[in-house]
């Protein structure tokens, strides 16, 4: 009898034991877990002040470089204005320069304005907005750009990753242009077995893309992008063979992993 007993307090012992380690085990793989997703939440945040002050600089670098100059020259002129006398030839000159610069100054204004939010954007939503970009960019003669669309403005989801989506659009078109020299692209929205997907193609130069790292800020934006609307993307592209750019999504009213 006390053999028996000996035996089954052994068990018992053996039991606490047991689920005593196992509830440690299951305690550290959450908290390995939560620091796992913490990091994650703490990358995606660096990624996304990153865009913020990225897009700051270009701000400012637009405000510098395009309206300052041209507000330097209008001061300019308005100073040699002062000095002529009226009614002649030169002050005639003077003044027309002075008109042109200012609708320049406000055409400039007006487009970085709309590349900030631009109002299709806000008011139709990303269908319209891209197709506005792609008529753009095909009717300024850079590149013939050809864009479809399966969805509705609904399916996509709320103004953030409408918003995102755009920018990420408009970060791809300007790879494309600037770094790929291409004069071909193709863009389409389609639905999926998974949710949404967005593909985008162009008949650049390429590149390698294992050295996708260092070709500049603007695939990180994209990829920090990505991340804020919950969506997965791939990349595939080589050197003479263009650029291809695949977003896909899990359910069909939102971007997810």
């Amino acid at each position: 009898m006390s053999v028996g007993i000996l035996i089954m307090v052994a068990l018992a012992f053996a039991f606490v034991w047991y689920f005593n380690r196992a509830q440690k085990q299951i305690l550290r793989q959450q908290m390995h877990n939560q620091q796992i997703e913490l990091q994650y939440q703490q990358d995606l945040l660096q990624k996304n002040l990153l865009v913020q002050e990225e897009e700051r600089r270009r701000i400012a670098s637009d405000l510098h470089d395009e309206i300052g100059s041209k507000l330097n020259v209008l001061h300019l002129n308005m100073h040699r204005l002062r000095k002529m006398e009226p009614q002649t030839n030169d002050y005639d000159l003077t003044i027309e320069d002075i008109n042109s610069l200012i609708a320049n100054t406000i055409d400039t204004t007006r487009r970085i304005s709309h590349e900030l939010m631009p109002p299709t954007l806000e008011d139709f939503g990303f269908i319209e907005a891209v197709k506005e970009l792609s008529q753009h960019v095909s009717q300024s003669g850079e590149a013939r750009v050809d864009f479809t669309w399966e969805v509705t403005r609904e399916e996509i989801g709320d103004a953030t990753t409408e918003l995102n989506l755009f920018r990420i659009v408009q970060e791809l078109i300007s790879n494309s242009l600037r770094h790929g020299k291409a004069n071909e692209i193709e863009i389409r929205i389609f639905r999926s077995d998974t949710g949404i997907g967005l593909q985008y193609r162009d008949n650049g130069k390429g590149f390698e893309v294992d050295q996708m790292e260092r070709k500049g800020l603007g695939l990180r934006n994209i990829e920090s992008r990505v991340r804020i609307i919950g969506a997965s993307f791939q990349v595939s592209s080589s050197p003479g063979n263009g650029f291809e750019f695949t977003m896909t999504s899990h359910n069909t009213n939102k971007f997810t992993t």
